[in-house]
């Protein structure tokens, strides 16, 4: 019969997936000879210094990551968050975990990092396992890996509805700090998505109203109501009333969620069908070829005149 240490014990293991630390053992009451002899007698295998695993249960990395959370106060982090929001691209099988305040650099077969700026909004529950948000992971794991790699990440979450490109774009100029590791990957990759330093759409107006002037086109209506729904919100960001054209700025290269994409399809396909024509700039092309975007307007002017 199990004395209530050897209960705690087991209770505390099978929480665990079947590990127990030598530390944890001892917490609960159990002596040090205790421990030896059931490692000497394999009721609990040694997996590491300081790490057993209870007869009956089977090593997995996911029984490490229990212990290791619960052991240390930790979040599962990184390229084991990766595994777990299923983001692509990310090595498979690691145990790695992340603590806010870092009491020890250990836990046997596990990667421990530190991140102090991680707050409680970032952390997500998984099979009763904490883990690092699908955005937070991906902005960890800009700190190892490419803007090629990361932007796959980042289409993913999004794509797969796992969060926004506004909300990867809120963390990142959240966690921005001289020095912080990953933060020029993540611009890289966010500049491609969601325009320079993440321009904001009034931004974006001014940036394209203003390259308007130099090119001495003629000046747009800003913000007209939807002319073809008028018992329906919305408004287009610039046009052209008498030639029937219409202007809209896309701060990112596809949009930070499929309503968003299909709802301004749709509204393109309104406008055509009441006679207007849509032209849709993004901040790349206004950046990188504005002569080009120039030239557009200046010949649906001319081909609508």
């Amino acid at each position: 019969m199990l004395d209530d240490t050897e209960l705690h014990v087991m209770e505390l293991a099978g929480r665990q997936s079947g590990y127990v630390t030598r530390r944890q053992a001892i917490a609960c009451g159990m002596s040090p000879d205790a421990v030896d002899r059931r490692v000497n007698s394999k009721r609990w295998s040694r997996i590491k210094p300081g790490l057993y695993l209870v007869s009956g249960y089977s090593p997995s990395t996911r029984g490490l990551l229990v212990a290791a959370t619960a052991t240390l106060g930790a979040v599962v982090s990184h390229e084991s968050a990766a595994e777990m929001h299923d983001l692509p691209g990310t090595k498979r099988g690691l145990a790695v975990v992340t603590v806010r305040v870092r009491k020890t650099y250990r836990f046997p077969d596990v990667v421990v990092h530190q991140l102090t700026d991680l707050t409680d909004d970032q952390i997500v529950e998984v099979e009763a396992i904490p883990v690092t948000s699908p955005i937070r992971t991906g902005v960890d794991l800009a700190a190892q890996m490419g803007p090629p790699s990361i932007g796959r990440i980042i289409d993913h979450i999004v794509l797969k509805r796992q969060g926004t490109l506004d909300e990867v774009c809120d963390l990142v100029l959240k966690l921005a700090r001289h020095g912080k590791p990953g933060m020029k990957c993540m611009h890289k990759v966010l500049e491609a998505r969601a325009g320079g330093s993440f321009l904001g759409e009034s931004q974006l107006e001014a940036m394209a109203l203003r390259l308007f002037r130099e090119w001495d086109l003629p000046e747009p209506v800003q913000q007209l109501a939807l002319p073809w729904r008028s018992f329906a919100s919305g408004r287009v960001d610039f046009a052209y009333p008498k030639v029937r054209l219409i202007i809209e700025l896309d701060g990112r290269a596809w949009h930070s969620t499929l309503e968003a994409f299909e709802s301004d399809r749709m509204r393109d396909n309104h406008a055509q069908l009441a006679g207007w024509r849509v032209l849709r700039i993004t901040y790349r092309m206004l950046k990188d070829n504005p002569q080009m975007v120039r030239d557009l307007i200046r010949q649906a002017l001319a081909s609508a005149a």
